[in-house]
């Protein structure tokens, strides 16, 4: 019996069994073939058939390698997983990462299946999560709601993944691929902190692998409102610094400054990096108030005459002035007797 031959996460291959390679496939055979890559980069030659496609998965913690069958399955019947650090909701057919990975599976088809478990509590018609390829499954779902293609997002599945080796596994295709936004890691180091209030920042640093001084940054940066982070074409362009600055400079501007900038942002094109945007607050921070037009009550008697106006002075906020018309000196004291007694003079 030939011995199975295990794969590291950085070295993985599809299989077709043990016996797939003993003869040279039949011309009819060979006009199926078809290349699939591993999540990691690594393609292989395989065949369509019977016998269904596997690969060898070295399990990074756990140190276990399991065996993983390459299906096909509706996108829509997949969530992210919860360990994978990559916030959903910002991915976007703007996003200039989507728009390159869609041009790509347009062209060559999905080379690289994304890795998936059963989810433990199906909800409705979610079957799957996904480890990692979150991006992929996006921009499969995009393109079956287009009509194109076969509508289905290829998948290694396994149902022997550990939750510490699916987070293992999905930190590392983001740092092979494309890092996770400094946003985005935020977010996944306030969720940490909130589910556990009492660890420390120490803690929670060593757990992450970085200093304490970054993770309270990015303890900072995870208060910066989503719907700001929405205004780039892509999370990946807000660097922690930019980020931050982004934060402060929010936080320079009130609650009804900050909604109106929104609906004014909500008009254009979305902003190329984290510094065009920052520069926008803070021209926004320093654009000067318009001037409020003083308020001014007017008093007439029966016959339509203006005999007082009172309103507010023009430069010196919370002073007013009276103006009277027509007054004889005695209803000018009984006016400034009202006035003693309004303020309890």
């Amino acid at each position: 019996m030939a011995e199975k031959k295990k794969f590291g996460i950085h070295a993985l291959s599809a299989r077709l069994g043990d016996t797939a390679a003993e003869k040279a496939p039949s011309t009819a055979e060979a006009a199926t073939e078809k290349r699939v890559a591993s999540p990691i980069n690594s393609p292989a030659i395989t065949a369509r058939g019977k016998r269904q496609q596997r690969m060898y998965l070295e399990l990074p913690v756990s140190k276990n390698t399991v065996e993983c069958d390459l299906i096909e399955v509706n996108p829509r019947h997949c969530v992210a997983s919860p360990l994978n650090k990559r916030v959903q909701s910002l991915l976007s057919p703007e996003d200039v990462a989507v728009q390159q990975l869609l041009a790509a599976i347009r062209d060559e088809g999905q080379r690289d299946p994304v890795l998936v478990r059963e989810l433990q509590k199906p909800q409705g018609d979610k079957r799957y999560e996904v480890i990692y390829g979150t991006r992929r499954r996006y921009v499969a779902q995009l393109l079956a709601e287009a009509g194109e293609g076969s509508g289905l997002l290829k998948a290694w599945y396994s149902d022997q993944i550990t939750d510490a080796d699916a987070k293992r596994l999905a930190d590392s295709e983001n740092d092979d691929r494309q890092d996770i936004s400094s946003w985005e890691r935020a977010v996944y180091f306030a969720q940490l902190r909130a589910g556990k209030p009492d660890m420390t920042l120490e803690v929670l640093a060593g757990i992450e692998g970085v200093d304490r001084t970054l993770a309270g940054k990015y303890l900072k940066l995870a208060e910066l409102p989503e719907e700001i982070v929405k205004q780039v074409a892509s999370p990946t362009r807000i660097s922690l610094r930019a980020g931050l600055d982004i934060q402060k400079a929010l936080s320079a501007l009130g609650p009804s400054a900050r909604k109106q900038l929104l609906k004014e942002f909500a008009g254009q094109t979305r902003f190329e990096d984290g510094a065009a945007l920052l520069k926008a607050l803070r021209t926004a921070a320093t654009k000067p108030k318009p001037a409020v037009a003083a308020k001014r009550r007017e008093l007439v008697d029966g016959h339509g005459r203006k005999r007082a106006v009172i309103g507010a002075h023009r430069t010196n906020k919370g002073q007013y002035k009276v103006d009277l018309f027509e007054l004889s000196d005695e209803q000018i004291t009984e006016v400034e007797e009202a006035i003693r007694s309004a303020l309890k003079l």
